[in-house]
């Protein structure tokens, strides 16, 4: 059973699984899916369609599937997908898909804490966190296990890879290969993110293997084509490496470079 304040207004083409908990002043509009367990706080507003796993949370004045912020904008757009177990603090704001049946994601485990903004089609992976006031243009993809600290703004159609941590503030517009740390104004590489690899239990073996590839295309390769070939002929081809090497090939904006 699901307790709705008296004061909320929850439309009835919104469908609520069991236990499901909508505080004073919430509005959950007409379209709005909301997983077993989660809780919709004081004046936080969810606008369909949206599809939101169990377990999540909403924080004071959050706000979901609202319009994509793009000038002549054709038709009603898409939706939103929001993945088990994710957080929003406070006026964290998440707009819809422009595009009609496709959807603005975020993935599982996630934290997004107070002002930070996921512009319309973004995907954003599985247990990342955004720091206060971290924003990410329309398009934008992360991938998981990301850490933004605050005040990080990312460029629209810019590409994360997973694993990465970057330090704020800073303007991101670029890709940032996997698995690196990034700081500064132009952000640059400063290293392997080597706590994010052993939390996920990546072996130093592997982590060698990154580091080496990483030189090869920072310090001896002259363009990103060379390096990643000789990245697959000189390297075991584990998971890490391959990701690393679709990363930089599809890379469409150019990458950060540094030091690892």
């Amino acid at each position: 059973m699901s307790r709705i304040h008296p004061s909320a207004h929850v439309d009835p083409g919104a469908i609520l699984a069991p236990g499901v908990r909508i505080g004073p002043g919430a509005v959950v509009g007409a379209g709005v899916q909301l997983g077993e367990g989660c809780e919709v706080g004081p004046h936080a507003v969810l606008e369909g369609p949206a599809v939101i796993g169990a377990g999540c949370r909403f924080f004071a004045g959050s706000a979901v599937g609202a319009e994509g912020q793009v000038v002549h904008l054709e038709g009603k757009g898409g939706g939103v997908e929001i993945g088990a177990g994710t957080v929003l603090r406070e006026t964290v704001t998440i707009h819809r898909s422009m595009h009609e049946g496709k959807a603005t994601r975020v993935g599982e485990g996630c934290y997004l804490m107070v002002g930070a903004h996921v512009a319309h089609d973004c995907r954003v992976g599985d247990r990342v966190i955004f720091a206060n006031g971290v924003a990410i243009g329309g398009h934008v993809k992360v991938g998981d296990d990301g850490v933004f600290s605050g005040l990080v703004a990312v460029h629209q159609f810019v590409q994360i890879g997973p694993g990465v941590m970057i330090g704020g503030p800073c303007g991101v517009r670029k890709d940032v290969p996997p698995y690196t740390t990034v700081e500064g104004d132009p952000p640059r590489v400063r290293g392997l993110n080597v706590v994010g690899l052993r939390r996920r239990g990546v072996p130093a073996e592997v982590r060698a293997h990154l580091k080496r590839a990483y030189r090869i295309l920072f310090e001896e390769a002259t363009t990103v084509a060379e390096a990643a070939d000789r990245i697959e002929r000189e390297l075991p081809p584990g998971r890490e490496i391959q990701t690393m090497v679709q990363f930089i090939r599809s890379s469409e904006r150019g990458i950060y470079r540094g030091a690892v």
